[in-house]
């Protein structure tokens, strides 16, 4: 894995920690979260070698694991959340686990022994979240952190109070994007798109407006984008309300990681701890 940010947390003490990790099909993330003085010291974004075979990608995982002194101190507790693209909100009144395969198979193609199919529950909003993920790295991340809650990303946005006004949440990657459409209060998407050119997410989010009917939403971007980036540029001729993520101003933060912008971390901070 090759190290994009790596803000390593100093001073902290572990048994008073939660340690925040998402996997995604790009790489490796985490912050460190400090409970008792609501601070967070640390945050690290790794990328994996897309040119590899993604067979590697377990592979690459357990080294970084194991290059890593903090992932073998013991945490108050730590929270994986995969960011996969592959998932299913199934309501509550249609949901059948002896379908999760066919369904999963209709859906994203045949599941070979290479995936497991895991659910999440989604209480408030009366879901499940089906999804899923290649065994190795599912018993990769297991071993590491055997006792870890863990969640989709999907499910975790899914929980989060929508706000007054319409917008569409967008979180940016090298090589996608997730997006989050929030209208009259509720959510009506929360999907994954791959993206290669600067030219394909305006294309991607105009598209999303209008399936919805809707001529233009405001942006809430966060995640790997610059603001005088190609990819800002073609945002910006599209799309007149364009905001950056902030980040929560009920915790404080290292002087290492406020000397980013905040977007850059925001989604990673904003990970509540899986339940």
């Amino acid at each position: 894995m090759r190290p994009v940010f790596e803000i390593l947390p100093s001073g902290y003490e572990p048994e008073n920690c939660t340690l925040i990790c998402e996997v995604n099909n790009e790489g490796f993330s985490y912050c460190v979260r400090d409970e008792n003085s609501k601070t967070f010291p640390g945050v690290a974004v790794y990328h994996f070698d897309q040119k590899k075979p993604s067979a590697g990608f377990p592979i690459a995982l357990q080294v970084l694991f194991h290059q890593q002194e903090i992932f073998s101190r013991k945490f108050q507790k730590v929270c994986v959340v995969y960011s996969f693209p592959e998932s299913v909100l199934i309501p509550f009144s249609m949901y059948n686990p002896e379908r999760n395969q066919t369904m999963m198979n209709m859906m994203f193609g045949d599941v070979n022994s290479g995936d497991m199919i895991l659910t999440d529950v989604i209480t408030g909003q009366s879901m499940f979240n089906c999804y899923r993920i290649h065994t190795a790295t599912l018993e990769m991340v297991k071993t590491q952190f055997p006792n870890a809650a863990i969640s989709h990303q999907y499910s975790n946005l899914f929980k989060k109070k929508v706000g007054e006004n319409d917008r569409l949440n967008v979180i940016f990657y090298s090589q996608k994007i997730v997006v989050d459409v929030q209208k009259e209060g509720k959510h009506l998407l929360l999907n994954s798109f791959e993206y290669s050119a600067a030219q394909d997410a305006p294309y991607i989010l105009l598209n999303i407006c209008r399936q919805f009917g809707v001529q233009k939403m405001p942006l809430h971007i966060s995640g790997l984008i610059e603001e005088n980036s190609s990819l800002y540029k073609e945002l910006y001729k599209y799309f007149d309300e364009i905001e950056f993520a902030k980040l929560r101003d009920d915790y404080s933060y290292a002087d290492a990681i406020t000397n980013f912008s905040s977007h850059y971390f925001s989604y990673i901070f904003d990970i509540d701890p899986c339940e």
